[in-house]
């Protein structure tokens, strides 16, 4: 499909089609998202609802593979951005909060775009192994992201957590095969999103305070951010006199 003829123009080339192909995969997920992730829709409907000729479409991509590739990538981009934004350490909030605040994006994205979300479980994502689905992909970004805030925050604790890196990705698996589950239910048959929030934050936060108490920290859960980290660096100065 691709025209790999370099032109001349450098850069303002480069953003010209960078601004197309964004044009195009805008296009291809709004199709996806009407017609549902079984329904073939043909390079020409893509061209069309991006106000491009088809010829454009076909010079953007090596072929629809790499077009399909993309749009998972294009997907799972911003999907992963939505939830990141919210991975932020806020001391005004408690901990379950943030994870609640975390789950129902979650489940509401899932809900809200059911075609986009199997989509990306049917096939490659570009710029990974063929083996990877974007849910696959999404749950390790996500797991990394929690990861490194979550041991940014108890290394100034000098709190060693690495041997509990694995649960990280156990939480995330375990959201992924519940909203997997969920947005699979016919919707007559789904309890509301709020209810599957709930059950997700509380499985996490219970997950988090039972490991937590193992290792001699009880942490209170209307407690703010700030309130427990205050609390564990006084402990943590009170061991050290």
């Amino acid at each position: 499909m691709r025209n790999h003829r370099r032109r001349s123009g450098g850069q303002r080339w480069d953003q010209h089609n960078s601004t197309r192909q964004a044009q195009i995969l805008a296009a291809a997920v709004a199709l996806i998202e009407e017609n549902g992730p079984n329904v073939e829709v043909s390079i020409q409907q893509i061209a069309e609802r991006a106000g491009l000729a088809r010829s454009v479409v076909y010079r953007q991509f090596d072929n629809r593979e790499d077009l399909d590739a993309r749009v998972r990538e294009y997907i799972l981009d911003h999907y992963v951005a939505e939830v990141e934004a919210l991975l932020v350490l806020d001391p005004a909030k408690t901990a379950e909060q943030m994870f609640h605040e975390v789950m129902r994006r979650v489940v509401s994205w899932a809900a809200d775009h059911p075609h986009l979300y199997h989509f990306g479980q049917n096939g490659p994502v570009h710029g990974h192994s063929a083996g990877e689905t974007s849910l696959t992909i999404s749950r390790h970004r996500v797991a990394e992201t929690l990861w490194q805030q979550f041991s940014s925050w108890t290394s100034m604790l000098a709190i060693d957590v690495e041997p509990y890196r694995p649960l990280v990705y156990g939480v995330t698996g375990l959201v992924e095969g519940i909203v997997t589950q969920y947005i699979g239910t016919p919707v007559a048959e789904r309890p509301d999103q709020e209810t599957i929030a709930h059950l997700l934050t509380t499985s996490a936060w219970h997950l988090f305070a039972g490991h937590a108490a193992d290792r001699g920290y009880h942490f209170d859960r209307s407690a703010n951010i700030a309130e427990t980290m205050a609390k564990l660096f006084a402990d943590a100065a009170a061991q050290q006199d």
